[in-house]
């Protein structure tokens, strides 16, 4: 596997990239990055070149200065990415935030579009588009004494017990088991890497949930709807509509297990044999941000607990020992604390 950062007027966006044959751009919800999608590319890279992209702003890509007006903003950023690693044609599979830039960019780049592959891209009326955009994004900017964490877990734990999160309301509710406190930690770190601007991709996406891009989609594009998403009823939404015939979706009950390997198997049906992609710029190594050196009272992280209270506790801790810190270096410092 290739871990390579192509720069676009100043600008690095980052790629994983495995795999042999015609290029596959994997594209992640938010505010995840793209290691999130490595177990999918690995089973994908028997038929694909896999291109696992962290979205601007996330990961290991280079943010934007100023909030973008839209998603337009990515699509174009992605473009240019693509273009410079010598990318003219490929498939995208999105996933949330994922599936609404690959339903933009096709908007955009008909021509550079192989088959579109959307998971969990929905359709939301206005008005709850609107009361999700007011309340579904709190301001997690890091604060000095590390009040965001608190919000920050409360946003996490009710991830996978109401859809939005800030509606906790039996209307809301969803009917699944809490997920392991260790799944939350790692939902919580992807939080924290993003930072202050974590809602920036995040928000642009929940304007873009539209079943009207859809339907003016001129590409193949597959929707996959699988029992046990979180926005089921709402990609049932999406799919209540009429679209063009190179729009379809595929249906997909059973476990978790049962729905990737159903999609894997879509996937590779759709690889076009003869389209191979040749990486133009591999780009240079991009590594992992470093934390600055820091104390930690020689003791490990505080274990991890299903209230969440321990991501306090180590941020008391960090800034004990590290008073001349300031609180976005603090946030670095516990992420690392968790990673190493």
């Amino acid at each position: 596997m290739q871990s390579n950062c192509i720069t676009v007027e100043g600008k690095k966006i980052h790629f994983q990239i495995l795999g042999k044959g015609p290029a596959l751009v994997l594209l992640h919800p938010s505010p995840h990055n793209s290691n999130m999608m490595l177990p999918l590319a690995k089973e994908l890279a028997s038929a694909y070149t896999v291109l696992c992209m962290d979205t601007p702003g996330y990961g290991r890509s280079d943010g934007f200065q100023e909030r973008p007006n839209s998603l337009h903003d990515y699509a174009t950023a992605m473009h240019q990415g693509l273009r410079a690693i010598g990318i003219e044609k490929a498939s995208f599979y999105g996933s949330a935030t994922g599936a609404q830039l690959a339903i933009r960019y096709a908007l955009e780049n008909p021509d550079r579009v192989q088959h579109l592959f959307l998971d969990n891209a929905a359709h939301f009326d206005d008005g709850l588009r609107e009361a999700i955009l007011e309340q579904y994004f709190p301001d997690l900017t890091p604060r000095i004494d590390g009040s965001h964490l608190n919000q920050l877990w409360t946003i996490v734990s009710r991830l996978f017990q109401y859809f939005p999160w800030c509606f906790n309301t039996p209307e809301y509710a969803l009917d699944k088991p809490q997920p392991p406190k260790e799944t939350l930690h790692f939902i919580a770190l992807d939080f924290l890497r993003a930072g202050g601007t974590y809602d920036w991709a995040y928000h642009a996406a929940f304007e873009h949930e539209k079943a009207s891009h859809v339907q003016q989609l001129k590409v193949p594009t597959t929707i996959f709807r699988w029992d046990g998403s979180i926005i089921a009823k709402h990609v049932d939404r999406l799919l209540s509509f009429e679209f063009p015939p190179n729009v379809d979706s595929l249906m997909i009950t059973g476990s978790p297990a049962d729905r990737t390997g159903t999609m894997i198997h879509h996937m590779k049906e759709k690889a076009v044999d003869g389209l191979f992609f040749e990486m133009k710029d591999s780009g240079e190594i991009c590594p992992e941000a470093v934390a600055v050196d820091y104390r930690t009272g020689g003791e490990g992280a505080p274990m991890i607990t299903s209230n969440g209270d321990y991501l306090q506790t180590a941020w008391n801790v960090l800034q004990t020992n590290n008073p001349s810190l300031d609180a976005k270096t603090l946030q670095q410092c516990l992420i690392h604390w968790y990673t190493t």
